[in-house]
């Protein structure tokens, strides 16, 4: 047959066997997606220099950079589908008076917070201690 198999089922030409995977070290994931952070597509200059500094062959920096690029369009059409289905289900008054909140102004005059973030775990103690409450005896 045309795909090199006989009438019997085996192959007529023994197939290549394929490269076992590999399992690349904490310190290689952490240099190729420290260069994917700002770099999604590499030259190949740069492809040899990353495959030289990290020992691995120029073959592994290819797959690793196309599987990576892969992993992020899956991750970003979730993140997608995740905002159309929230927005299906309606808008969340709690979070709508939290990011309120935390666009007034605050008390010591320092202007507009940025919406969902605290400048620091004290800030928030501050705010406890200025409540005073009147206790009558």
């Amino acid at each position: 047959g045309r795909d090199g198999m006989t009438i019997f089922g085996q192959r007529q030409t023994p197939k290549k066997r394929r490269k076992s995977r590999t399992a690349f070290t904490n310190h290689q994931i952490y240099e190729l997606e420290k260069r994917f952070l700002y770099q999604k597509y590499l030259s190949p200059a740069d492809r040899d220099q990353i495959a030289q500094q990290l020992g691995l062959t120029n073959a592994q920096v290819i797959t690793w950079f196309q599987n990576r690029r892969a992993k992020l369009k899956r991750d970003l059409e979730e993140m997608k589908a995740d905002v159309e289905s929230a927005k299906k289900l309606g808008p969340n008054p709690a979070v709508d008076i939290v990011a309120l909140a935390e666009l007034e102004p605050s008390a010591e005059g320092r202007g507009k917070a940025r919406p969902g973030r605290r400048d620091s775990e004290e800030e928030e103690e501050e705010e406890e201690e200025d409540v005073e409450i009147d206790v009558d005896d």
